[in-house]
């Protein structure tokens, strides 16, 4: 008997919502619990503009209602209908390449969401991933935003407060139990996110060296001024991949004084009409280096939401107009539905743009927030009309859920195919829960995840 038709799975012991951390007090929790009640006639189910401001009531009692009931409607626009338009990509599989191109050589990748320090994890040590092992560490390179930096100092309750929105910080064993399994590890992180100066530039540092010492690369923190104007490139198995990592703010924690630089940071979210140039030049950088694949990789979006923002879509296909090949997103701690997108002056190229993959490990048990997304994209290398040519040519979307199992009388945490679960749990409180996944699930790619593929 495997252990999800055993009954040794459950729900992760931890806060189903944000209501927990928050630790605000006096006037502050008064009128956050006063906008909370107003909100109760539903205004809030449907998307709307609200800036994240840390001292602003009504933005935080917004952030608090969506973290307990995620949003699963499109924020509605006139000049775009998002359900509308990501309605034909809620599917699992892709194929994309023009039937007259020549494979000769072919690259896989995976992608998953954001790295943080779920409960669960102190004896998780190559148990986490099990499920899922091959799924993520089996491609030719593996690829997953590390929310959660590493620091000297004593790591604390992840907590949000009058004083400071919360840290999110990783014992150097929790950090072991979420990059890597049974001696394979991610091949390349992205530090640029919100978490990524909770610590300061100490919590960088220790994050670099550890990183360095284990052979990983990183993607959205400079180390010199020079490095964020050069391209940022990795080569696996003869592909040469450039990479443009951006978050869309760093919590409102100051930069260091001298090292305005250390993290690129373009404010999606924060200003209407942010500049983006700097990405601009970032792709265009990695183009003239020869880079075969370019990757946009972006720390954005709305948290607890089940769609994108409207103005994502068209930031999403400037940057393919300009020559990314692939869009990764995250940090709404929930998937979103994905985007094919060809560009007018080159309709035969396919460009995936992922919008959110959700959370590897969440710090919150709500189904929305306990399912993520891992994507393998596969790189082909070949001829197209006679001409030597890299493209995306496949796109697989594996729905992936964070639970609990009782092992050596404590509980740790597992990711599990959300297929596996759906099959394997036939009844009581945990069927619920997986119900209730399937549902969220629904809303991002549909429901032929359940189906079985044959060749």
């Amino acid at each position: 008997m495997s252990d999800i038709t055993s009954g040794k799975l459950r729900p992760v012991s931890m806060p189903r919502d944000a209501r927990p951390i928050m630790k605000f007090s006096g006037e502050l929790a008064d009128a956050i619990e006063g906008q909370l009640r107003n909100a109760a006639d539903g205004r809030w189910d449907t998307p709307v503009d609200v800036k994240l401001d840390p001292r602003n009531p009504e933005s935080l009692a917004h952030w608090l209602y969506k973290s307990i009931n995620p949003v699963t409607k499109g924020m509605r626009r006139p000049e775009i209908d998002i359900e509308a338009l990501l309605e034909p990509y809620k599917k699992t599989r892709f194929e994309m390449l023009p039937e007259d191109f020549a494979v000769e050589a072919e690259i896989t990748m995976s992608a998953s969401g954001d790295l943080m320090c779920t409960p669960g994890l102190d004896g998780a040590k190559d148990r986490l991933f099990e499920s899922v092992d091959d799924l993520i560490f089996g491609a030719d390179v593996s690829y997953a935003n590390l929310e959660s930096t590493l620091t000297t100092d004593e790591v604390g309750p992840t907590e949000f407060t009058e004083e400071s929105t919360p840290k999110i910080n990783l014992t150097p064993m929790q950090y072991e139990t979420v990059i890597s399994h049974k001696g394979r590890r991610f091949d390349i992180v992205h530090l640029a996110n919100n978490h990524i100066l909770d610590c300061g530039e100490e919590g960088i540092l220790t994050t670099l060296a550890r990183l360095d010492k284990d052979g990983i690369a990183q993607v959205g923190v400079n180390r010199t001024k020079g490095d964020a104007n050069k391209p940022r490139v990795t080569e696996v198995a003869g592909l040469r991949i450039g990479w443009v990592a951006h978050t869309f703010s760093v919590n409102f924690k100051p930069f260091p004084e001298d090292k305005p630089w250390i993290v690129n940071m373009t404010p999606f979210h924060l200003e209407s009409q942010p500049d983006i140039s700097l990405i601009e030049r970032q792709i265009r950088a990695c183009r003239e280096d020869g880079c075969e694949i370019v990757i946009v990789a972006l720390h954005w979006g709305l948290e607890f939401e089940l769609y994108p923002h409207p103005q994502q879509v068209g930031w999403a296909h400037r940057f393919a107009d300009l020559g990314a090949d692939l869009v990764i997103g995250h940090h709404p701690h929930v998937p979103q539905p994905v985007e094919i997108y060809r560009p007018a002056n080159d309709p035969d190229r396919a460009v995936p743009i992922l919008y959110s993959l959700g959370n590897l490990s969440t710090l919150m048990s709500h189904p929305a927030m306990a399912l993520s997304l891992v994507a393998r994209i596969g790189f082909a290398k070949g001829l197209y009309r006679g001409k030597p040519a890299v493209r995306v040519a496949k796109l697989e979307l594996v729905p992936v859920a964070l639970v609990a199992e009782r092992a050596s009388g404590k509980e740790i945490t597992r990711l599990v195919p959300l297929k596996e679960l759906d099959r394997g749990v036939s009844e009581g409180p945990m069927r619920v829960y997986v119900d209730e996944m399937a549902d969220y699930a629904r809303v991002v790619v549909g429901d032929d995840w359940r189906a079985d593929v044959t060749a």
